[in-house]
C-alpha cells in the first residue's frame, strides 16, 4: 500500500462519526442539536450520560490508536514512529473534519489520545492523569484538554528524544486541537464555557 492510500485510510478511519451514530441510531436524537453542538464524547456525556460518553471515547481512542499502530504496517513501516505519528495526525484531521458529517466533526481529543497511546504509552497514561485531575479541579474539559496537549508536547521533547518529524507532527497535533477548541476559548474568555456534567456554566 502506498503512503498516500494509507493516509486516506487513516483520514477516513478518524472521520468515523462515533458520537453522531451513537446519538442518532441508538438514542434517537442528534447530539449536534444539544449542549455545545459538538458530536464529541464530552458533549455526549453531558447530554446523554457518562456510559454513552465512555462508549464514544473508547471508540474515538481506538480510531487514533488503530491509525497510528496498524496502518503504518500496511505500507511496511512497522513501528516506525514518524509514520505512526503521520497516520495518527491524519486520523485526528479526519475526526475534526469528518467527510461523513459534511466536514463538521469533534474536537479530536480522544482520537489524539489514542495516537499518543500508540506512540508513547507511558506518556499517554501520565497525560490522561493530568487531564483527569484538571477536569476534577476546574470541570472544564477544554481547559484540561488544551493544557494536557501542551504537557504532552513538552514531555516528549524533554524525555523521549524524538526525531524531528515526530516532534513537528506533535506540534501540528497541538495546533489542530487548539484550532478545534477556538469556540471554547472564546466562551472561556466571555465566562460562558460549558462545564462537564452541566448544560450551562
Amino acid at each position: 500500500m502506498s503512503i498516500f492510500t494509507a493516509g486516506i485510510l487513516a483520514y477516513l478511519a478518524g472521520g468515523f462519526p462515533t458520537g453522531v451514530l451513537v446519538s442518532h441510531w441508538i438514542l434517537g436524537r442528534d447530539i449536534r442539536d444539544f449542549g455545545s453542538g459538538n458530536p464529541g464524547a464530552v458533549n455526549i456525556w453531558r447530554i446523554f450520560g457518562i456510559k454513552w460518553g465512555i462508549m464514544v471515547v473508547i471508540i474515538d481512542v481506538g480510531k487514533g490508536w488503530g491509525a497510528a499502530h496498524y496502518i503504518p504496517q500496511l505500507i511496511g513501516a512497522d513501528y516506525n514512529l514518524g509514520m505512526s505519528a503521520l497516520m495518527g495526525v491524519l486520523a485526528v484531521v479526519g475526526h475534526i473534519w469528518s467527510p461523513f458529517t459534511h466536514f463538521r466533526g469533534g474536537k479530536g481529543v480522544g482520537t489524539a489520545w489514542g495516537v499518543s497511546l500508540a506512540l508513547y504509552p507511558i506518556n499517554a497514561i501520565i497525560c490522561f492523569g493530568i487531564w483527569l485531575i484538571l477536569v476534577v479541579i476546574f470541570r472544564y474539559a477544554s481547559v484540561a484538554s488544551l493544557t494536557t496537549v501542551v504537557c504532552w508536547h513538552i514531555i516528549i521533547w524533554l524525555f523521549n528524544n524524538p526525531d524531528k518529524l515526530v516532534l513537528n507532527l506533535s506540534l501540528v497535533l497541538m495546533v489542530l486541537l487548539f484550532y478545534s477548541h477556538r469556540a471554547n476559548l472564546q466562551r472561556l474568555i466571555h465566562g460562558n464555557e460549558l462545564k462537564v456534567g452541566r448544560l450551562n456554566s
